[in-house]
């Protein structure tokens, strides 16, 4: 008896866990505006002593999922895990943070180096300059122009078929 009363409160936990985890995923997915309002390719530059100078990020929506590419002119081409909540927009390169918030195709920023980066006492001496800057960007091309093939892209030969034809 006592047996399958524990059973029956671990399966009960575990429904929980699980009920709560998927509320949770759904909860923190951004809406189709916030993704709207970040989608495309964006012109940014930093003000003050940083690693990023100036370049583009282009943040494209995949399989239902944000994805970032950064390009900057000294450090070259990055990929950034993007996140978005309401007017919020992250980007997150390796060790670094971008965050602020977007109004009217302009974002308004900070970059900082990760609060819990592990490196070796020679690369901290060496990075110690830098905590944090300021960074600005402008949207150069929404995502309807972004993602509509231009007038030199070859269209896709690859077409999905069902059975029915």
């Amino acid at each position: 008896m006592r047996r399958i009363v524990l059973i029956r409160l671990a399966l009960l936990a575990l429904g929980a866990g699980l009920a709560l985890g998927c509320a949770s995923s759904s909860r923190h997915q951004p809406s189709a505006e916030a993704q709207a309002a970040v989608v495309g390719t964006w012109q940014y530059e930093v003000n003050g002593y940083a690693p990023l100078d100036e370049g583009t990020f282009r943040i494209r929506q995949t399989d239902g999922r944000l994805r970032g590419e950064l390009t900057d002119r000294r450090r070259g081409r990055f990929r950034a895990r993007v996140d978005v909540r309401a007017s919020r927009l992250a980007l997150r390169i390796d060790d670094l943070r971008i965050s602020g918030s977007i109004e009217d195709g302009t974002f308004t920023g900070v970059l900082r180096r990760s609060q819990w980066s592990v490196t070796s006492r020679q690369q901290r001496r060496s990075r110690s300059r830098f905590r944090s800057a300021s960074l600005s960007a402008r949207r150069i091309q929404s995502a309807t122009s972004a993602d509509a093939p231009s007038v030199l892209d070859c269209q896709s030969i690859l077409r999905e078929a069902s059975g029915c034809n």
